[in-house]
């Protein structure tokens, strides 16, 4: 396999750091969606998953309520509630399959030198996450699921937002260091990890507390 010529690589990467940069807002959009859905308490909107009472869409016809409420009759279609999830979920679906078109074209483009195992890995997270999101339902909303569902959607940002940071680097491989940018940045390192701490334990707080319902 003959490696890519440097200029190659560079238009690569920024093809790639597009859709990992797309992918960055529509995992915001997914986290937005979610604490939509929690703020309508609309959680069990469908009890059921991936699907919303066996259909793909929420039913809304009489024939097709009369079908789901014979198939959950604890739970009865509320139609409002049901859009909200489904909503979450496609968006969410989306997102799965834009994560796993970026590990696929990040391993067809590895002699490019670009990254591969952080691609791979957010491929299996998100399918982790997706578990979660299926225990989330089953399991009627179970606090440690939802919390640790909420806490896998800021970590598939993250990563993603960190996949990104690399494709742009490795798209400006060309450009000259700056080495006095490099040594303030080493110094404010220690800063910038306890700072980040602080918010994954903020936000993991945060969860517990409104899986709990504690809020009030």
């Amino acid at each position: 396999m003959t490696a890519m010529s440097p200029e190659q690589s560079r238009t690569t990467a920024k093809k790639l750091a597009f859709w990992a940069t797309l992918a960055c807002l529509l995992a915001v959009v997914v986290i937005m969606l979610g604490a939509w859905t929690r703020l309508v308490h609309a959680g069990l909107g469908c009890p059921d998953w991936p699907g919303c009472y066996g259909f793909l869409t929420v039913p809304q016809d009489e024939t097709r309520i009369a079908i789901a409420n014979a198939r959950f009759p604890e739970t009865p279609v509320d139609v409002s509630k049901g859009w909200p999830e489904m909503i979450h979920r496609y968006a969410a679906g989306t997102l799965g399959l834009l994560v796993f078109g970026l590990a696929i074209a990040s391993v067809r483009n590895r002699r490019a030198g670009l990254p591969v195992k952080l691609p791979l890995f957010i491929a299996g997270f998100i399918v982790l996450q997706a578990a979660f999101g299926m225990w989330t339902v089953t399991l009627k909303l179970w606090p440690q699921v939802v919390a640790l569902h909420l806490l896998g959607g800021f970590t598939t940002l993250s990563l993603l937002l960190l996949l990104t940071l690399r494709l742009r680097r490795r798209a400006r491989e060309s450009e000259a260091p700056r080495p006095a940018m490099a040594a303030s940045l080493a110094r404010l390192r220690p800063w910038l990890y306890g700072g980040l701490l602080l918010v994954i334990a903020q936000i993991a707080l945060g969860a517990w507390t409104a899986a709990n319902y504690a809020a009030v």
